[in-house]
């Protein structure tokens, strides 16, 4: 993923930004899922030290900071191994799962299945379980004047 990448997904948030935070933001989810293909101490090995170049802690602070900004969090926790180099074969986190604050109620789980992974991939699948359990509201009874006796209704109102 490039930083264009990001600067789309930070300018869809400011264009729905009224959407997104308005005074229904809390009906409003977002979820970033993807191979962000970046490197930070906070998500990788802090010990692999090789992977945290000066440009590549940029690349993944220019993403720190556009995750901060619309307001949301790491949802797939971190340390948790992503990607297995083809060559090296050292693992390493590049897909990343972000989730809006206040949906943070809503997910149970997010892992990685690393008895998944597909034959010839270097990435393993992650799975997150989110509770969308419907709230069922009871609709209020109301009067329905087709099915009125109107004969016996305007006698009972002359009696009254």
């Amino acid at each position: 993923m490039n930083n264009e990448t990001v600067n789309l997904l930070t300018k869809f948030h400011k264009d729905n930004r009224i959407i997104l935070e308005g005074e229904n933001a809390n009906d409003a989810h977002t979820i970033w899922v993807g191979d962000f293909n970046r490197h930070h101490p906070y998500w990788d090995n802090p010990r692999d030290t090789w992977l945290f170049t000066n440009e590549a802690i940029k690349a993944a602070e220019l993403l720190i900071e556009a995750v901060a900004e619309a307001g949301l969090e790491m949802a797939l926790p971190g340390k948790i191994l992503t990607h297995c180099h083809n060559v090296t074969k050292r693992w390493s986190r590049l897909d990343q799962v972000f989730l809006s604050k206040h949906s943070d109620n809503l997910l149970i789980t997010c892992d990685t299945y690393t008895d998944q992974r597909g034959v010839s991939t270097d990435h393993l699948p992650i799975v997150m379980e989110l509770n969308l359990a419907v709230n069922m509201f009871m609709e209020s009874p109301h009067l329905n004047f087709r099915n009125v006796d109107w004969q016996t209704f305007c006698e009972t109102l002359v009696k009254n």
